[in-house]
């Protein structure tokens, strides 16, 4: 009789004892999956995926700290306002010339660090892959083709960016290669910026084209253009990009060619184009052509007219995309002064440099240097 009175009591004694049991139960389990997740999205937040300028997939850890470079890589981490990250370059910046704005602007910083190649941009570099896995840096920004990017990142261990931007100014290839160094190394505020102040001079270019007449359009011959050595008055370019840009009347278009080529002097004389806008690190070889033939370009119309000017090449080992988008400028206003008239070439040049170098202002060192965009020194 007892028992049978308390077992109602004792049943629900030890169903509360049971529920708590597997309550204790339930959150064991629910915190040990939470531990689980935590550890997960732990380990999934050590790397970032990069889709560099070759679409390539790459991943690097999720904070990059430290780079190093191949090829002319240097110069698209200067773009993107990771140079403070560097701790390897090559020879070509540490070995600077004016010929490289990024190299000069920043050559006390490249000067102390360690050299992992030759720098070749488009030519064979030998890189020391002993001394990168020494040295160990987070990611290596490559402006090697994609097949050499990847060899490298086998043979490395170390995770490889790959950018491309040739002979570009405004396009897609160098807003991705200057976002995706920017993705990597955490500065995409900076890398974003410069991207779409590049994008604003391309607006203004157009905007400014677009009340030229087509039927007003001078002429227009660029020589002394170097491609594998040193080029005279012959050595010019199809589609140069900045013509390109500007819609301009480039002579050497009417070749049906693309691309860096050689003429003849007959060919120049025929074309006898308006203006003629030459490379002034080659005024040697152009003055002595001058003085084996002086009364051909002498006779030139842009030579009578005045017409004969000066601008630095933009393309040495890689394309120094703010001297590009400077020369782009200069031409235009140049042909079209009346589209340009607004424009103040000085404080353009200053604020293309500025944006594209981080700030540094590599107008004054060419102005102090003598290399300028202006009409070409009198033949003599």
């Amino acid at each position: 009789m007892t028992l049978r009175k308390h077992t109602p009591v004792l049943f629900m004694i030890v169903a509360l004892l049971a529920l708590t049991l597997c309550g204790g139960c339930a959150q064991s389990d629910t915190s040990n999956s939470s531990d689980s997740d935590d550890t997960q999205q732990e380990q999934q937040s050590d790397t970032k995926t990069i889709t560099d300028a070759y679409g390539r997939q790459v991943e690097v850890p999720t904070q990059v700290n430290t780079a190093a470079t191949v090829g002319s890589g240097a110069r698209l981490v200067v773009y993107a306002g990771g140079k403070y990250k560097l701790i390897a370059v090559t020879d070509m910046e540490t070995n600077p010339g004016m010929n490289r704005p990024y190299a000069m602007a920043y050559k006390d910083l490249f000067a102390d660090l360690p050299s992992t190649s030759n720098g070749n941009h488009l030519n064979q570099t030998n890189v020391n892959a002993e001394q990168l896995m020494q040295l160990k840096p987070d990611t290596i920004i490559s402006s090697r083709s994609a097949d050499e990017c990847d060899q490298l990142q086998q043979t490395t261990g170390i995770p490889v960016i790959g950018v491309s931007y040739q002979n570009q100014l405004f396009s897609n290839g160098i807003y991705d290669s200057i976002s995706c160094v920017g993705e990597a190394l955490d500065t995409q505020d900076h890398a974003q910026s410069v991207i779409s102040k590049m994008k604003e001079w391309k607006q203004d270019l157009d905007n400014r084209i677009a009340s030229v007449p087509q039927d007003s359009k001078p002429s227009v011959y660029v020589g002394a253009i170097n491609y594998r050595g040193k080029k005279s008055w012959t050595g010019t370019y199809a589609h140069y990009t900045p013509t390109d840009i500007l819609q301009a009347n480039n002579v050497a278009d009417s070749t049906g060619q693309d691309g860096a080529i050689d003429v003849s002097l007959e060919q120049i004389g025929q074309w006898d184009p308006d203006y003629i806008f030459l490379d002034a690190a080659n005024s040697d070889v152009i003055d002595q052509d001058y003085e084996n033939n002086p009364d051909f370009f002498s006779n030139l119309s842009a030579t009578r007219s005045g017409n004969l000017y000066t601008q630095p090449s933009y393309n040495f080992n890689g394309t120094n995309v703010g001297t590009g988008i400077c020369d782009t400028y200069f031409i235009g206003a140049t042909i079209y002064p009346d589209a340009f008239s607004d424009v103040n070439l000085d404080d353009k040049y200053r604020e293309i440099y500025t944006t594209m170098l981080d700030g540094y202002d590599f107008y004054t060192d060419m102005q102090q240097n003598g290399e300028t965009f202006s009409t070409f020194p009198p033949l003599s």
